[in-house]
């Protein structure tokens, strides 16, 4: 008489299939895991940009923030729009159910920030300032007073 069964390896087999199969679904039901982080860390490579870019020129450039999306402007015109490198508009829109702090931050030609659009009218910034981008987690950016750091 013959028994009729799955082999060890059949049954292994198969629950490493089901466990790779859950991995899944569970990754696409997960939503946006880890968009907050994703949108700071691109944040803070455009804060670096208009930081880089104001050292690089005899006129100002900041970062102007709505809270649901930002742009990159000169001379301490915040309508004075000028796209990012990479970027295909002259507005980041954030994704859906991201946000970030509503702010606007410029640089001199030293690369010292500013609390404003024009380093000529505004305030250094004498104490760190902090975006805090919120969605799926939050996510802390900390510009240092006087040199204008991003860790």
């Amino acid at each position: 008489m013959k028994e009729r069964g799955f082999t060890m390896l059949e049954v292994i087999a198969v629950l490493v299939l089901l466990g790779i199969l859950s991995a899944l679904a569970l990754g696409k039901i997960g939503g946006n895991r880890g968009e907050a982080r994703a949108v700071a860390d691109t944040i803070k490579t455009h804060l670096r940009q208009a930081q880089i870019r104001a050292m690089h020129s005899d006129t100002a450039w900041g970062i102007n923030s709505t809270g649901s999306s930002y742009w990159l402007f000169s001379g301490g015109n915040t309508a004075d729009k000028t796209m990012f490198l990479g970027e295909n508009s002259d507005t980041v829109s954030l994704p859906a159910g991201v946000t970030v702090t509503t702010f606007t931050l410029s640089f001199d030609d030293w690369g010292a920030p500013y609390n404003g659009a024009d380093p000529a009218t505004g305030a250094i910034l004498a104490t760190p300032m902090t975006i805090t981008v919120s969605g799926d987690d939050t996510v802390s950016i900390t510009i240092t007073p006087n040199t204008g750091f991003i860790p």
